[in-house]
């Protein structure tokens, strides 16, 4: 496929999204004209030899043009929904923000690997925080516009496991008959995963929620519990309907504060931004150059 190339060598992409959440009012905004990188400047010194900007972009480029392209579109959706959005992080947020970001560090690596004041502070200034951040509110604020389902979920390699821990389930409750399988020690045989909040459209991919189990699932009132269900990912599974939380057509400022609130309270885990990405990248058109998409081998280095 050719594309129109501007100045001989830059690559014309198209990224024309399909329509977002609610449109906020906000007041006009003067754009901040982005840092101008000279050609020249020295970004390394390789083996005593400076290495200049405009050198290591071409060369990055030419080796792997689809990567960066793609890479620049996950960027730049996270950018056009936070200026969208008029998403801003106060001091005091951040402070917040670091300090749960270090909470939920110091649960899962131990509380020894974690020195409390001084990680602190350098991750409250830190720009991977930011960024972050403005994806947690960007993903939590998306989580209140449509319909959100929530679950419990036990899994077994073992049938006959999995009917015990259902019948265990039904007896005293899928809280206490899960005691045993703490998220923490989740193995390949068993394990509870910890609470799951999803759009209809997109359920859990890791491991997979089978549309046949949420067909199931959806059938049940909140706090009930299905059977032993058979997911194609040979395991079966044990799932309590926790709720389904109907969405709202609010914008982000009137629900600043709510989105907050969650983030500080339970922050998105990794599945909530791979889903929302693989959403916002399926709404978007992407055209690649002839060189951005052709083989290499060994005639193309």
């Amino acid at each position: 496929m050719k594309m129109l190339l501007v100045s001989g060598t830059a690559i014309l992409l198209a990224a024309a999204c399909s329509s977002g959440p609610p449109r906020e009012v906000l007041p006009e905004r003067s754009t901040s004209p982005e840092r101008k990188v000279r050609a020249d400047e020295i970004v390394a010194i390789f083996n005593g030899e400076p290495l200049s900007w405009q050198v290591v972009a071409e060369k990055t480029l030419e080796l792997n043009l689809k990567e960066s392209v793609d890479q620049y579109v996950r960027w730049r959706v996270v950018e056009d929904r936070k200026t969208a959005l008029g998403i801003v992080h106060a001091p005091d947020e951040l402070r917040r923000r670091a300090a749960s970001y270090l909470e939920h560090a110091k649960k899962s690596l131990g509380e020894e690997r974690v020195t409390e004041e001084a990680k602190r502070a350098q991750l409250e200034a830190s720009s991977f925080l930011h960024q972050v951040f403005t994806l947690d509110k960007i993903v939590r604020y998306a989580a209140l516009l449509e319909d959100q389902i929530e679950i419990d979920r036990a899994y077994f390699k073992d049938e006959a496991e999995a009917r015990r821990f259902h019948q265990a389930a039904a007896a005293k409750g899928f809280d206490a008959a899960a005691q045993e399988l703490v998220p923490g020690e989740r193995t390949a045989e068993k394990g509870r995963l910890p609470r799951e909040a999803f759009p209809r459209s997109q359920p859990p991919a890791d491991p997979v929620l089978d549309s046949w189990i949420l067909d199931e699932l959806l059938k049940l009132p909140p706090g009930a519990t299905t059977g032993v269900e058979m997911s194609r990912s040979n395991l079966y599974y044990v799932v309590r309907l926790r709720g389904i939380r109907k969405g709202r057509n609010v914008v982000y400022s009137e629900a600043r504060g709510e989105v907050l609130d969650s983030i500080l309270a339970d922050p998105p885990g990794q599945q909530e931004y791979l889903r929302w990405m693989e959403r916002e990248l399926a709404r978007c058109r992407i055209e690649y150059s002839d060189g951005a998409t052709r083989k290499k081998g060994r005639g193309n280095p």
